[in-house]
C-alpha cells in the first residue's frame, strides 16, 4: 500500500471537518468500502469524483491534486492547520488502522494472514482502546 499526495491531502481535508470515510463517502455517492479504498491509495480518483470533492471542501481541483499549494481559500487554510495536528496524531493512527482492518481483506498479522473475523475482532477492540482514551482526554 503506498499512498500518495492525493490521497494525503484527501485525508487531511476530510478530518479537518471532522468528517468520517462513510460520512465522506455518503456525500461522494460512493461506498464507504470504495472510499478506504482511494484513501489507501488503491483506487484513483475519476475526474468527476475530484470536481465533487472540491466543491465538498471549499479547494480547488489543483488543489486537491497537489498542483497549486499557494492559493489560500478556507478549505485550504483549513487543511494547513489540520495538516499540522496530524503529524503525530496517535489517534489518527489508530483510525487508519480500522479502517483498514475493516475495508482490507488481504492484510497479516506478524506475517499470518488475518481472517475476517480476526479483522473485525482487531477493528472493534481498537475502536474500545480510541473510545476509552477519548473520554479519557475529555474529547
Amino acid at each position: 500500500m503506498m499512498e500518495n499526495n492525493i490521497t494525503k491531502t484527501l485525508i487531511t481535508l476530510r478530518e479537518s471537518r471532522n468528517m468520517s470515510q462513510a460520512q465522506l463517502a455518503n456525500l461522494m455517492g460512493l461506498n464507504k468500502n470504495v472510499m478506504g479504498r482511494i484513501e489507501r491509495g488503491l483506487r484513483s480518483l475519476r475526474a468527476d469524483e475530484i470536481v465533487r470533492l472540491a466543491k465538498i471542501f471549499d479547494v480547488s481541483t489543483d488543489f486537491i491534486l497537489g498542483q497549486n499549494h499557494t492559493t489560500s481559500n478556507n478549505g485550504e487554510e483549513s487543511y494547513h492547520k489540520q495538516q499540522a495536528l496530524n503529524k503525530k496524531d496517535i489517534a489518527r493512527k489508530i483510525q487508519d488502522i480500522i479502517s483498514m482492518a475493516e475495508n482490507e481483506p488481504d492484510i497479516n498479522f506478524y506475517g499470518a494472514p488475518m481472517t475476517t473475523e480476526n479483522r473485525k475482532l482487531l477493528a472493534n477492540a481498537l475502536e474500545v482502546g480510541l473510545t476509552l482514551s477519548q473520554k479519557k482526554q475529555n474529547l
